[in-house]
């Protein structure tokens, strides 16, 4: 991930057919001069834009002015509106405001064939800089609404149509809370070897710790070592990835999502989750290759 999260600026044509077969002109009154139309999200955004609390950078997301000209300077209102969590109203130092200079505006991208040249003039920007300082327990989620402009003429979406103009953003808590070391609880699920365990079957005992990666922007990956004085359960250098979802990624370096582990063979990790309540990482799939050994999970326990 990028310091800059970011929807992606493609242009959205202006389409005078709409979902109730009916001119969008006839509502507005629209002609190619007029300072009429709306504005809005870019439909090619994702349902939710997530970060965890330490990355760095900026949530930016670009408006698209449906109106060809402008004649004044635009202000774009905006709110931010608290879904569960924290307020995110008391965390950023948001104005509730964005204003596009006089002109001509994204509405006419080179992809209709107007060759004129284009930026999308309004950006909404959250510094995560302004989480800091700030505990989070549970995730953050809030919707960044489009409320109007100083125009008249101009407003937030179109009545009857379905023009994106809420945003939802989710700030996971810190993954730090997982910095320590774990108790490595180890099992075949299933097959002819169910209930065995590699400590036992090979005499060795397991501990790891987990520590955030220095200089990832995204603040989502941690560093896995074995501890001092126990055997090697992870490669050195194995790299948990927690995904805002809930669920995680292992990379060895080698095999992405398929650590080598105890030094025996491959787990295929299949199905993962993490918990910030009980500080328990869960990861199951098939061990073994080229033999399937069965079904096996690690249960990473904080201490």
């Amino acid at each position: 991930m990028k310091n800059i999260i970011k929807s992606i600026s493609l242009l959205l044509v202006l389409t005078l057919t709409v979902s109730c077969d009916k001119d969008s002109s006839e509502d507005l009154g629209y002609a190619a001069q007029e300072e009429r139309g709306w504005v809005q999200f870019l439909t090619t955004n994702p349902a939710q834009i997530g970060v965890f609390q330490g990355a760095t950078g900026t949530i930016d997301l670009d408006v698209n002015i449906q109106v060809p000209t402008t004649s004044s300077d635009l202000t774009i209102n905006y709110a931010l509106q608290s879904v569960s969590g924290a307020d995110p109203s008391t965390i950023f130092s948001n104005s509730g405001a964005v204003v596009a200079p006089a002109g001509k505006t994204s509405y006419a991208g080179p992809d209709n064939d107007t060759g004129f040249e284009y930026t999308y003039l309004a950006m909404i920007s959250l510094d995560l800089a302004d989480l800091d300082g700030t505990t989070l327990t549970e995730p953050m989620i809030f919707d960044l609404v489009l409320t109007g402009t100083s125009s008249s003429s101009i407003t937030a979406g179109l009545e009857g149509e379905t023009f994106p103009v809420t945003q939802r953003i989710v700030i996971n808590p810190s993954i730090s809370a997982f910095a320590g070391a774990f108790t490595v609880d180890e099992i075949f699920t299933g097959g002819s070897n169910a209930g065995l365990v590699l400590a036992t079957a090979f005499g060795e005992s397991y501990q790891v710790e987990l520590t955030m990666v220095e200089g990832d922007s995204t603040a989502s990956t941690m560093l896995v070592t074995n501890s001092d004085g126990f055997d090697a359960y992870y490669p050195a250098g194995t790299v948990i990835t927690f995904k805002l979802d809930g669920t995680l990624d292992v990379d060895d370096g080698f095999n992405f999502n398929i650590p080598y582990l105890a030094g025996f063979s491959y787990h295929f990790v299949d199905t993962t989750s993490y918990d910030y309540a009980t500080g328990i990482i869960v990861c199951s799939g098939d061990f073994g290759y080229p033999n399937n050994f069965g079904p096996y999970q690690t249960t990473l326990i904080k201490q």
